[in-house]
């Protein structure tokens, strides 16, 4: 039996607005153009607070780019801010759209990181503290200039310029110091896995080479792996914010570039190590140390990559099907 439409009923289906309510919401908007959502008025604006954040926080810049130069642990700073404008890029038409509002809450936010900031200087000499709180002051400016919809859409690329602020010396010894014993301690369980006598007291390493010549090796902090972890570290976050993902993957990320640094620094030292084992300690204090260092970067983005596949497979979207197919209207 088949229902017939009723006397009267006009056909819409054609029409421009007879679309479902649920397909108007879920359809974007397309973003205005560039010189719409920034009229001349707001890029005055802008170039203004540009200006006087600058003003503000010049007087840290060169010591900043001078560490980032002479201490490799810390050369990755120069890219971070280029990342960070690449996180905005991604969510650029986003950004167009979304509503702009004076947000009181970023007040005390820019208040206390000038606030901050100085006390790095007095009564707390720290640059660490100099330096973060640049990063939260910028912070703090956007939220209380655009409001809460753009803050959401940016907190993170400006958040992750913390990763181009080097750790006090305390701290990144503390830090150092056990990374430094893991890649000793996994250096000696691979290379006896060959057969190669070798012992490891804390970060020192004694080995014996195929030609019986004993060496004292000592992996430094500048092989305890800090670089890549950092680095790895600051990848997790990207991956994590670039693709739309439930929040347990995003953690997964993130957490995840920690044991990656650490067993590719493994790796590193044991590849090394066995330029000893060779008897070409040339090679092992100059070319394959730092060879090693970027040769590890392709398997550790090639783990993280992997693992971001794998959690996306895990994870399965439930699409809503409609409970009454189009077409089976009809009355009683």
């Amino acid at each position: 039996m088949t229902n017939e439409p009723a006397h009267g009923h006009a056909d819409h289906s054609s029409s421009p607005h007879s679309g479902r309510l649920a397909d108007l919401v879920a359809a974007p908007t397309a973003a205005p153009r560039f010189s719409q959502a920034f009229p001349p008025a707001t890029l005055a604006k802008i170039a203004v607070i540009t200006a006087l954040f600058v003003w503000l926080t010049a007087w840290q810049y060169e010591g900043l780019v001078t560490r980032w130069i002479i201490d490799t642990n810390w050369s990755h700073g120069f890219i971070i801010p280029l990342f960070s404008m690449f996180l905005i890029y991604l969510r650029w038409d986003e950004l167009l759209r979304a509503p702009r509002r004076t947000c009181l809450w970023g007040l005390p936010i820019v208040l206390l990181a000038i606030v901050g900031m100085f006390a790095g200087v007095w009564p707390l000499p720290n640059a660490m503290l100099q330096r973060a709180n640049m990063v939260f002051l910028l912070f703090g400016l956007v939220l209380y200039l655009a409001g809460p919809h753009v803050i959401r859409l940016t907190w993170l690329p400006i958040l992750f310029l913390l990763f181009a602020v080097p750790l006090p010396d305390l701290i990144y010894g503390r830090i150092a110091g056990p990374l430094q014993e893991v890649a000793a301690s996994g250096s000696t369980f691979l290379l006896r896995l060959f057969g190669v006598q070798i012992h490891a007291t804390r970060s020192h390493l004694r080995l014996l080479s195929v030609n019986g010549n004993v060496h004292n090796l000592t992996v430094a902090e500048a092989c305890a792996g800090m670089r890549l972890l950092m680095a790895f570290a600051a990848l997790g976050v990207a991956m994590a914010y670039v693709e739309t993902r439930p929040l347990w993957q995003r953690i997964t990320l993130v957490l995840a570039g920690i044991p990656i640094a650490v067993l590719c620094n493994v790796v590193r030292v044991t590849i090394t190590s066995t330029m000893y084992v060779l008897d070409k300690p040339e090679l092992g204090d100059d070319f394959m140390h730092h060879f090693t260092g970027m040769l590890m970067l392709i398997p550790a983005l090639v783990l993280l990559w992997l693992l971001s596949k794998l959690l996306q497979a895990l994870f399965v979207e439930d699409e809503e099907e409609d409970a009454s197919p189009a077409g089976t209207e009809g009355t009683a």
